[in-house]
């Protein structure tokens, strides 16, 4: 090959290079603002589902039930569920159990879309929760409350309910999902916004959803921060807690049944990052065959709860007491025991911290 030749590979190669360099920067800043818009799609869609809880309730849901003997019980992001194209999935909530408990893990295990910033998956709680990047406004959600537009009427334009965290993630449906503003955006982890576009998308209490620059005036923040009402120091307490968030994931494995049977059985079991085992729920769901109806939409497409499994739970015992031994014979059964004690065999024998508030 020539001189001449090789010069002219070279310089189209430095022409495609310089080509590169140029669209790379270009391509990311445009998927940035595409997941710019869709969070703040989200933060809209949030802030229909408050107003129609709203117009339903007469006021925007409690930020979180907490009963008087201190136990939290559902948040405001499972209370706006039915005003989310969600009502399979609120329907499966037992209310009169904790948020966390085992009976409520196939909801508030599930990754949540619509409470997360597009393309930014932090993976999940290390027991296994799905995690939000919105927090509330602490003077309109927050412990029991029950606030009305009325009481904001003067101010609606310019108070918030909720927006974009910049760190400290939380369980979607941990029911302390409030976060004092802060005069400051993007300030560390708990603060208000997202570093990638250096500002915060901010749910206004009129539905209109705002971007604020982290250069936003700390007197802005701070006059829409203290705008009332005011909700008193004992109202939005929070517990002091920090949620270990990775890469924790959920694994689905079949237990034998009957095919004919009404519903299929599996085992979820939660693992680490580095696969050790950390938590199991036995669960089942309704087959909707062809020709049927289901009861509700996406009916079937859902695990229900049947049984949490503990390192000292009696399997066998376990197993008959549910309708999993209606569905079963007793060399499937026996099957279903045995690969369940070999999982059980693997968890850690000291529980790991699930179950706090």
């Amino acid at each position: 090959m020539t001189r001449q030749r090789w010069l002219e590979l070279g310089v189209v190669a430095g022409i495609m290079i310089l080509l590169l360099a140029l669209l790379v920067p270009a391509v990311h800043r445009a998927r940035e603002q595409a997941r710019k818009s869709s969070s703040k799609n989200n933060l809209k869609q949030i802030g229909l589902a408050l107003h129609n809880y709203h117009e339903t309730f007469l006021c925007f849901p409690p930020g979180g039930t907490i009963r008087e003997d201190g136990l939290a019980m559902q948040g405001w992001m499972i209370m706006l569920m039915p005003f989310l194209d969600a009502s399979p999935y609120y329907n499966m909530v037992d209310s009169s159990l904790p948020w966390n408990s085992p009976e409520n893990f196939p909801v508030c295990g599930l990754s949540k879309p619509v409470y997360q910033i597009p393309e930014t998956d932090m993976g999940r709680t290390s027991a296994g929760h799905g995690v939000t990047f919105y927090l509330g406004n602490p003077n309109l959600l927050h412990r029991n409350s029950s606030i009305q537009l009325k009481q904001i009427r003067a101010e609606i334009a310019h108070n918030w309910l909720a927006g974009e965290v910049a760190g400290k993630y939380q369980p979607w449906a941990y029911p302390f999902n409030w976060r004092p503003l802060g005069t400051k955006l993007c300030d560390g982890p708990d603060s208000f916004g997202h570093s990638a576009w250096d500002g915060a998308n901010i749910l206004l209490t009129d539905g209109r959803v705002s971007y604020f620059s982290k250069q936003t005036s700390p007197e802005v923040l701070k006059r829409m921060a203290e705008l009332p009402p005011d909700a008193t120091g004992e109202q939005v307490h929070v517990p002091d807690r920090t949620f270990n968030i990775g890469d924790y994931y959920w694994e689905s494995i079949n237990l034998d049944s009957n095919p004919e049977g009404i519903n299929q059985y599996i085992v979820k079991v939660l693992r680490d990052p580095s696969g050790r085992l950390l938590s199991m729920n036995v669960c089942f769901k309704f087959i909707v065959r062809p020709g049927e109806t289901a009861e509700y939409k996406g009916k079937g497409a859902v695990f229900e709860f049947l049984a949490h499994i503990s390192p000292k739970t009696d399997i066998a015992s376990l197993l008959k007491s549910t309708i999993l031994v209606e569905e079963t014979t007793s060399q499937q059964m026996e099957a279903n025991v045995k690969l369940l004690q070999s999982l059980q065999s693997r968890l850690p024998k000291i529980k790991p911290d699930h179950q706090g508030i």
